[in-house]
């Protein structure tokens, strides 16, 4: 039992300490970069996604046929 009680409180101090020492303060105001767009290339993205499909269900399709 006093192993367990043991394991129990360094675990504890452990994630603790671990908090504490990553804890960040935050740095003074900076001016922030503008947003990037992500809308302008949206159409190419839909359509290589499209295509990686039919080529991943067609290579499958041919695995399950074999």
């Amino acid at each position: 039992m006093k192993s367990k009680l043991v394991i129990f409180y360094l675990t504890l101090f452990v994630s603790l300490f671990s908090f504490v020492t990553f804890a960040q303060e935050d740095p003074p105001a900076d001016d922030d970069p503008p947003a990037a767009p992500i809308n302008s290339k949206l159409i190419w993205l839909a359509l290589l996604g499209i295509a990686f499909m039919v080529f991943y269900f067609k290579n499958k399709y041919q695995n399950i046929q074999k």
